[in-house]
């Protein structure tokens, strides 16, 4: 349990390693504390510690505590106070706080106006951090006119900090723009601009913008400038354009020889960089002959940064590449390359281009020998180039060897690397399992290779099992365990969602499975979805397999494996779906025959008929026949002390939203049928009789408590009449609780004429709990803690769910006393 009142003494303690502590513990424990605003409190009055380390801290957490408050825009408030902060380590981190929590706030054209006051702040940090915030805010302003020309503003803004966040934002929001010329100007400018920095983010920014640019040919002119900058960073963010934005470019052929031209550039940042480019330009060349000798002619450069890149470059275009045999020869020289750096990318390109190798065997024996190279690097490609190349080597004994002795490596992420391709080969091996056992048992080796892959690899370093783990877990999930656990599967898509990076494939397979998630989730009942269109004829979940089937389409070039797994995963789980419902049809018939009382066997039997008209619909079909039945139960199964147990069953299936926990209730409840409590006819009119008797002493009790007033006019504040008149209204009302039956008599069970008369009653007390409230609020001027005790206890109680009439009036009763007993004291 965690102790909040203690944090916050903590907080206020005059102890530094106290408060450092309690600072602590609200980082740790924020959003399990009950009390929020109270945290928050704390936080800020943390943020004014004399201790510029604890204030800067705190200020820094208040991202993490933002999106968990009530009132988000008194939050923003506070975080723009500490933009004023004396500190500027608290300044830079409150700064930095409202660029993530601007979009949590309710009122976006007033933040968004907060964050250009603070671009004229006399702090640099702060205008930076603000102008860098209004690219991310942007898309949420609703003026967006008047945004775009504040934007414009902060491109001529004299800190060129300012310019280079204004430029930088001007490029990711261009499309949204309303005047791109404009726009497009101020890039220009900027490419101008005095301070290096603005002109490489301007340079920069036109990559995200040159897609959207009017006039191409003007921006392609101006590229060409950029490629023959003085500054060598504004060269690098040129050939980055250039590579990005090659299939825009009017002249395909001059870019070409641009990108060559700056692969021989001075500094071999720039002519790396040019090198990689032309991986996506090769593709788009129309000279492919040309082409492919200018990579030949690379991959023989000097500079092994330039062969590096040339190696990559290699890998991706060979499908393309006129004279593979030559292709294929320089690949093979430079898996040999003296460099550690340019034979690594060799060998991943090797794994890549393996299915399009001519000769496979003298393919494999490179990636065998490479399994042994010096560097760790080179390992970590060959391992991974292992699990590619698996499927098509005829010795699978030889690569499985490989294998084991490569599981030994003392490097860990080479184990990762090997681990990954284990279970790639497992989704292989499940993809041609020819039973639903087998297909189980290599889809779950794969998940253990992969969760290891994943706790093998070190931090920040490359690990496809970041998305491959969630996806397969997810889907393992979903076609194994009924998708029981919700959150489980919620949480793998998130996981799954950020290894996914920009891959369009890894995006297609997700939105594969999701596909698959949701057609479970319609048979569950998960969400309450609109499907008033959907025609009735049409199997409701069907629609989702059949995008997934129209995904996977898409998947089958890029991951067939994956794909083949997936799609061998579609029966089982249509097959689980048809289950859920022919064990409820099952059991329901079973009931119905071993029911032996005549009532009970009825009741049981109206079941079975009812539920063996069911079969996979719509949503809105299969809610409707739910409904049906528990209306059926709750008309049929009398309502005794004795049944309240399955009555309650009956009603959490009634507002339960989860269809297989309604599937299971009802398992249970139809399985109870034959024991459940039956009440003759003669029984029910007694009973009938018997809460007459209770609401004629209810109506007695009404009539008693009428003549009791507790008007301050006419008692004239006298304690000892208000406390007779207590005691009095105190008896009545215990009268009431000593009445039998009271304890199982709800006003739902009454008829309407009833149940209105019970109302008025439950009112009359309520006024006259009212009128004593006024009366402490008299007899305890000077000390409050009663009438602020009282005042508790009356709200507490009328907002309280008291099921049964006794429940009501014994809580009223407890009420009652505690005012004796406080008006005794008192006088």
């Amino acid at each position: 349990m965690v102790d909040q009142e203690k944090i916050h003494y903590q907080c206020l303690s005059d102890n530094p390693i106290e408060r450092t502590y309690a600072l602590e513990e609200l980082k740790n424990l924020f959003s399990f504390l009950a009390d929020k605003q109270q945290a928050w409190n704390d936080l800020l009055r943390l943020t004014n510690d004399e201790y510029e380390s604890v204030r800067s801290s705190a200020a820094y957490f208040l991202c993490s505590a933002f999106s968990q408050m009530p009132d988000k825009q008194q939050a923003w408030n506070n975080l723009l106070r500490l933009t004023n902060d004396e500190s500027s380590e608290v300044k830079y981190k409150a700064a930095k706080v409202l660029g993530s929590a601007f979009s949590q706030v309710p009122d976006k054209q007033q933040a968004w106006n907060d964050l250009l006051r603070l671009t004229n702040d006399e702090d640099n940090y702060v205008r930076y951090k603000a102008a860098d915030t209004l690219g991310s805010a942007f898309s949420q302003v609703p003026d967006k006119k008047q945004a775009w020309d504040d934007l414009h503003r902060l491109t001529n803004d004299q800190g060129s900090n300012v310019r280079q966040c204004a430029v930088e934002a001007l490029g990711s929001v261009f499309s949204q723009v309303p005047d791109k010329q404009q726009a497009w100007n101020d890039l220009l400018k900027l490419t101008n601009d005095e301070d290096s920095y603005v002109r490489s983010r301007a340079a920069s920014a036109l990559d995200s913008a040159f897609f959207q640019v009017p006039d191409k040919q003007q921006a392609w002119n101006y590229l060409l400038r950029q490629i023959n900058d003085e500054d060598w960073n504004i060269r690098y963010r040129a050939a980055s354009v250039l590579g990005s934005a090659f299939s825009q470019v009017p002249d395909k052929q001059q870019a070409w020889n641009e990108l060559l031209k700056l692969t021989n550039d001075e500094d071999r940042y720039v002519g790396s960089r040019a090198a990689s480019a032309l991986d996506s330009a090769f593709s788009q060349v129309l000279d492919k002959q040309q082409a492919w000798n200018d990579l030949h002619r690379l991959t023989n450069d000097e500079d092994y940064w330039v062969r590096d890149n040339a190696a990559s470059a290699l890998g991706s275009a060979f499908s393309q590449v006129p004279d593979k045999q030559q292709a294929w020869n320089d690949l093979l020289r430079l898996t040999n390359d003296e460099e550690d750096r340019v034979r690594s990318s060799a060998t991943y390109a090797l794994g890549s281009v393996f299915s399009q190798v001519p000769d496979k065997q003298q393919a494999w024996n490179e990636l065998h020998r490479l399994t042994s190279d010096g560097d760790s690097c080179v390992r970590y490609w060959a391992a991974y180039s292992l699990g590619s190349a698996f499927s098509q080597v005829l010795d699978k004994k030889q690569v499985w060897n490989d294998f084991l002795r490569l599981i030994n490596d003392e490097n860990s992420f080479v184990r990762s690397s090997l681990n990954y391709s284990l279970g790639r080969v497992s989704i292989f091996m499940a993809s041609q399992a020819e039973t639903d056992e087998d297909y189980k048992r290599e889809l779950e080796r794969a998940i253990k290779f992969f969760e290891t892959s994943a706790k093998e690899a070190p931090d920040g370093w490359f690990n496809p099992s970041q998305f491959c783990l969630p996806f397969y877990c997810s889907f393992h999930t979903i076609i194994f365990k009924k998708q029981e656990a919700r959150e489980e599967v919620n949480n793998y898509f998130k996981e799954a969602k950020s290894g996914i990076g920009g891959s369009e494939s890894k995006k297609q397979l997700i939105e594969v499975v999701q596909n698959l998630a949701e057609a479970l989730k319609e048979v569950q009942n998960l969400e309450k979805l609109d499907l008033s269109g959907m025609k009735d004829e049409l199997n409701f979940y069907r629609k989702y397999f059949d995008r997934a089937a129209e995904l996977m389409k898409c998947t089958d070039k890029k991951a067939p494996f994956a794909t083949e797994v997936l799609r061998k995963g579609l029966p089982i789980l249509d097959r689980n779906l048809r289950d859920l419902l022919e064990e409820i049809k099952e059991k329901a018939k079973t009931v119905c025959k071993i029911s032996q009382e005549i009532a009970t066997k009825e009741i049981a039997c109206a079941v079975n008929r009812e539920v063996q008209k069911w079969e996979i619909g719509s949503q809105e079909e299969m809610t409707q026949k739910i409904e049906d039945l528990i209306f059926i139960l709750k008309s049929k199964i009398p309502n005794l002390p004795e049944n309240r147990y399955l009555l309650n069953k009956i009603e959490t299936i009634e507002h339960e939203r989860n269809l297989t926990k309604q599937y299971d209730a009802l398992l249970f409840v139809i399985g109870q049928i034959p024991t459940m409590k039956i009440i003759s006819e003669q029984q029910l009119d007694q009973k009938f009789q018997k809460f007459d008797l209770i609401f004629n002493e209810i109506i007695c009790v009404k009539d008693k408590l009428n003549c009791i007033s507790f008007d301050i006019s006419k008692i004239k504040l006298n304690s000892a009449d208000v406390i007779s008149d207590l005691e009095t209204m105190k008896e009545e009302l215990e009268k009431l609780s000593k009445i039998e039956g009271l304890n199982t008599l709800s006003i739902e069970k009454l008829d309407s004429a009833q149940a209105e008369k019970i109302n008025v009653f439950d009112n009359n007390i309520l006024g006259r709990l009212d009128e004593i409230k006024i009366l402490i609020h008299e007899f305890s001027k000077g000390n409050n803690e009663m009438y602020e005790e009282y005042s508790w206890r009356l709200d507490e109680l009328k907002q309280s769910k008291l099921d049964t009439l006794l429940q009501r009036y014994s809580a009223v009763i407890s009420l009652i006393g505690f005012v004796i007993s406080g008006i005794s004291i008192a006088h």
